[in-house]
């Protein structure tokens, strides 16, 4: 498992990620700057959970299997840029919120196909 190798990086960062979002999900609220709702908490580590599965799945797969895995990720990074762009067209979050969100989320569909193209 080699950092340098775009599958791993992305994975280690959907751990990194989806964990702190499981463990402290007010503070990654804050970060993300989104409101806290009762019910938010619940929903980020619904969040967190999944990504942090994606990641610890794709760095215990076979190499045969990773390409899946990372095609994978693609469609639900992609599903979260439309989340993002959904909410910002309902006015569900701040303009800069949505924005840097789609953003993010755009960014992982990018790495991902980095990813696809060194396997």
């Amino acid at each position: 498992m080699d950092i340098k190798d775009q599958a791993t990086s992305l994975a280690i960062a959907r751990i990194v990620v989806g964990t702190a979002a499981w463990i402290a999900p007010e503070r990654s609220l804050r970060a993300s700057m989104l409101d806290n709702a009762p019910q938010s908490p619940f929903l980020l580590r619904l969040f967190g959970v999944r990504d942090a599965a994606l990641g610890a799945v794709t760095l215990m797969a076979a190499p045969s299997a990773r390409p899946a895995l990372i095609k994978l990720g693609m469609a639900v990074d992609g599903a979260d840029a439309a989340a993002a762009v959904l909410a910002l067209k309902s006015g569900a979050v701040r303009t800069s919120t949505g924005v840097i969100f789609a953003g993010v989320a755009l960014g992982a569909v990018a790495a991902g196909a980095v990813a696809s193209g060194q396997q």
